[in-house]
């Protein structure tokens, strides 16, 4: 393995993937611990795998990891969407009505993303909270970009249906 190649897969992939642990509720210890021993163990198996599928071997590493750290402390995975804007608006002199309301809605997404399927609430989060292109997303999980658009459309779709039932 060229040892450019990967400190450029890490320079530009380690934070995208510590953000997406964080934003499913990972500390930021465990996060840091997942991100370094995905790419350790990359390094130790990168023998068999592609560079161009690198990335994507890399973040399942890191999901596994992940399931594993929930699965060893007995905690289910909580999704954080972006919980430090919606605390520092606390701190603003914003409306406080318009900040309890904000922090409802927040509840009530992440509840909705807990009731659809695992692989839509994964492109969800990649697309909308990690702000990742479909090529970018399609890189990160080793899919077709095709394939990603298909997935999305669903994953929106079955996203909508769930809140309109949890608002029914």
């Amino acid at each position: 393995m060229d040892s450019r190649l990967l400190l450029e897969l890490y320079k530009k992939q380690a934070k995208m993937i510590y953000f997406y642990l964080k934003k499913n509720g990972c500390s930021h210890e465990d996060a840091e611990d997942i991100v370094q021993e995905s790419y350790t163990k990359y390094i130790a198996y990168s023998s068999g795998v592609l560079s161009d599928k690198a990335l994507s071997y890399i973040f399942a590493i890191s999901m596994n990891e992940f399931k594993k750290v929930l699965k060893k402390k007995g905690k289910e995975q909580v999704i954080s969407i972006d919980d430090q804007r919606f605390w520092n608006n606390f701190a603003n002199d914003q409306d406080t009505e318009a900040s309890v309301l904000n922090i409802e809605m927040n509840h009530e997404i992440a509840i909705t993303l807990e009731r659809i399927q695992e692989v839509y609430k994964q492109l969800l989060l990649l697309k909308y909270e990690l702000d990742l292109s479909y090529k970018e997303i399609a890189l990160v999980l080793g899919m077709k970009e095709e394939t990603i658009r298909t997935y999305l459309y669903r994953a929106r779709k079955e996203f909508q249906k769930k809140w309109r039932y949890l608002h029914e």
